[in-house]
């Protein structure tokens, strides 16, 4: 197995309302590379954000299907096509850690 940096695997955050309610509960959501194992997410996660020095404690993996896009040309003919493929990871964090920056200053 070979080793991949930390930023191949962790994509970025997942910013929406939903993600929002469970950052009040202490929970992260990070879209991750398709194929990371957990295991590799969490150690991913303490790596990047070492400076935080956060310890996590749980993930949640979901495999996200892409969505159907359709594309209209001048001439009426259309085309369908969708969107990448996706993982998420919902990350709970130990007891009274936070990530800084990542909602702003909320």
């Amino acid at each position: 197995m070979t080793t991949r940096a930390a930023s191949e695997i962790v994509i970025g955050p997942v910013i929406t309302e939903r993600t929002y309610q469970l950052y009040t509960q202490g929970r992260y959501t990070f879209k991750v590379s398709a194929t990371a194992s957990k295991t590799e997410i969490k150690k991913a996660l303490e790596e990047q954000y070492e400076t935080q020095n956060i310890k996590v404690r749980d993930i949640n993996t979901v495999s996200m299907r892409g969505k159907k896009r359709r594309s209209f040309r001048r001439t009426g003919a259309g085309s369908v096509g969708k969107t990448a493929d996706w993982k998420k990871a919902i990350v709970t964090l130990g007891a009274g850690q936070k990530i800084e920056g990542l909602f702003g200053s909320v």
